[in-house]
């Protein structure tokens, strides 16, 4: 699997366009003739290729993950290449989180108070969850999408949730690949693997729920803001579930018609 393009925005946005090692910019300014220049490199941690530096303990599907890749300048992939002895796996995690929070950091001071994010008013926001039984709707949640949250229970043992997270982790990566996905059987092997999923959470007991949030990414008073539609899916015990009405309220038997 190759790196998809949203993976590569994912790990761009996470390093605020900047070396993960020395944080220069790695995009040049261009000029009344040429387009910038782009220097910057999606560095993997643990190589693809078997012989490649730090090679192993990642699966395929891991490999090209966004959390598998850093930003680095050309010179400083060329260097954690050439020294994989000093830049471990472990090291360069390390340097990718630490850069990560700095980012963060520094974007609260330059624009705090500015960029935020407020509900959309074209859209109703979910009360409730919408129980998913097909991998269709929850297909069609995975590719709007731009945010991913999730939640599951607490007292699990640890067969229900490695069960339950590599469910999650499934759903995690549709969200990361979705749009080079483009053909219709694509789309139809991802419905059927996630309705597999959802199939055998079923049958230890367990519900799948998914809402789709959708909010504006705002950067500053008057601005109409970005799209930014956020995927939730919870996975519970069917004994906790509840039915509820658009509103969110649960009810039971002829309570609803009584409302």
């Amino acid at each position: 699997m190759a790196v998809s393009e949203k993976t590569r925005k994912i790990v761009w946005a996470e390093a605020g366009g900047r070396c993960a090692i020395c944080r220069s910019e790695v995009v040049t300014p261009g000029t009344a003739c040429d387009d910038p220049s782009v220097f910057g490199e999606e560095a993997h941690i643990v190589a693809r290729s078997k012989g490649g530096p730090r090679a192993g303990g990642l699966d395929a599907g891991a490999v090209d993950g966004h959390a598998n890749l850093i930003l680095l300048c050309s010179k400083h992939h060329k260097q954690v290449d050439d020294q994989p002895g000093h830049f471990t796996a472990e090291r360069l995690r390390e340097i990718k989180a630490q850069h990560a929070a700095w980012v963060r950091l520094s974007l609260e001071e330059t624009v705090q108070g500015r960029l935020r994010l407020v509900p959309d008013p074209s859209f109703p926001q979910p009360r409730a969850l919408a129980l998913v039984v097909r991998g269709n709707p929850l297909w069609n949640m995975i590719k709007t999408s731009v945010a991913f949250e999730y939640a599951l229970p607490d007292g699990l043992s640890d067969d229900e949730e490695a069960q339950i997270v590599e469910f999650l982790d499934l759903v995690k990566d549709y969200c990361d690949i979705a749009l080079d996905i483009d053909s219709v059987r694509g789309s139809r092997d991802a419905e059927k693997a996630l309705e597999s999923y959802v199939g055998k959470l079923a049958e230890r007991g367990f519900l799948v729920g998914a809402s789709l949030r959708r909010m504006l990414l705002i950067d500053g008073p008057g601005q109409v803001g970005t799209p930014w539609p956020i995927l939730r899916v919870e996975v519970q015990p069917a004994s906790l579930a509840a039915v509820a009405d658009e509103r969110g309220r649960a009810y039971f038997g002829e309570q609803r018609a009584q409302d």
